[in-house]
């Protein structure tokens, strides 16, 4: 992997919340990132005594601060109210861990519950993937496979650990992509929640609905299990998910209901024509996303951003990559000293991606050049 001699090796992983996700996590980094040590925490000695047995984790502990001593990485992979709890648990490790994660599908609330000096070790992460199973006897190690992973640093973070999370998400398979935690939960709330909101109440509305006699849930078909299929999935995590995120989701619904509306128009006055280039448009979109996700790259092009030594620069330029859709493969950063600062390198797929990178990075105020090829 490009830059990871530049970066101090991962030898001990702390996972906090041995399920499903917490699991998958920790067999990628023992077999994909080769981690030897993963210790692992949670509220259930059942699932660690489990997880050991079946050789998830190397290790289990009876306390987040004992799993997360002395840990290079720790992360949380428990419901999100939970998070800040257990962040400040693991930071208060003797000795505490070099950098904590976490996996959940909301932000604002957890980075709001720490502190700044908490937020010099914190870098949240949220991994778009998952399964219909939960447990520890599920977990699997390529869940993390080719999915995208978003990471949400703040101005607090030193550069150097950004480096050691974006590393260790390529190294057991995922796409890191910086995005702003505002972003992110208006992104997730309108491509995660509001799909799991329309399950829920497009299967409550069916299940209570009857027609001559007869029970509409008794004649779906598989559009509608497809739509659905989400629906009543884990009632106390998803409550929880949809408080924390509430006023992100509230926003998009709202908005939904308006285009809801406007579609109930278009059928009220017989618009044929416009009902049909909606559909012929969102038949582009989908056909858009699968592209997308087929995209491999095919050329590392080599991106060297000069930045200076100062606390949110990486962040800002992470960030800004991310909000324009910039898969960066990998990365690495040269430190030269205070004064000068260190240059950013960055590999990315293609070289209209690499000059854009490039013009983006002017914009923000700091010199770019690339070169093709990775050895380039």
């Amino acid at each position: 992997m490009v830059g990871t001699s530049e970066t101090a090796p991962i030898r001990r992983v702390a996972v906090l919340g041995v399920g499903l996700m917490g699991g998958s996590l920790a067999l990628a980094a023992r077999r994909r990132a080769r981690v030897h040590d993963v210790r692992g925490y949670d509220i259930d000695p059942r699932a660690t005594e489990q997880a050991v047995t079946a050789g998830v984790i190397t290790r289990a502990c009876g306390t987040p601060e004992e799993a997360a001593a002395g840990a290079d990485l720790a992360v949380v992979c428990a419901p999100v109210r939970s998070v800040p709890a257990l962040v400040k648990a693991a930071l208060a490790a003797d000795p505490p861990p070099r950098l904590v994660t976490d996996i959940g599908s909301t932000k604002a609330g957890i980075i709001s519950a720490l502190t700044l000096e908490d937020r010099r070790c914190f870098i949240g992460g949220h991994p778009i993937c998952g399964a219909e199973t939960s447990g520890v006897r599920f977990a699997r190690e390529d869940l993390f496979h080719g999915a995208t992973y978003f990471l949400c640093p703040t101005d607090e973070v030193p550069p150097e650990l950004y480096e050691v999370l974006h590393a260790f998400v390529a190294q057991i398979g995922a796409k890191p992509v910086a995005v702003d935690i505002e972003a992110h939960d208006r992104i997730m709330a309108l491509v995660s929640h509001v799909p799991h909101v329309l399950a829920n109440v497009l299967m409550s509305t069916v299940g209570g609905f009857e027609a001559s006699g007869r029970r509409a849930l008794y004649s779906v078909g598989p559009s509608f299990k497809d739509l659905t299929r989400v629906a009543g999935a884990n009632p106390p995590m998803w409550r929880d998910i949809f408080f924390e995120n509430r006023e992100a989701l509230v926003a998009s619904l709202r908005g939904l209901a308006g285009e809801l509306t406007s579609f109930c128009e278009l059928l009220e006055s017989d618009d044929e024509s416009t009902v049909l280039e909606r559909i012929e448009q969102t038949a582009g979109f989908r056909q858009e996303l699968l592209q997308y996700e087929d995209i491999t790259p095919e050329t590392l092009y080599r991106v060297t951003v000069r930045i200076p030594d100062k606390p949110g620069v990486l962040s800002q330029v992470m960030t800004g990559l991310g909000n324009a859709n910039i898969n960066i493969e990998d990365l690495t950063l040269h430190h030269f000293n205070r004064d000068v600062g260190g240059d950013l390198i960055l590999y990315v797929s293609g070289e209209e991606t690499a000059v854009t990178v490039g013009m983006l990075a002017e914009e923000l105020g700091y010199a770019a050049f690339y070169s093709g090829g990775a050895g380039g």
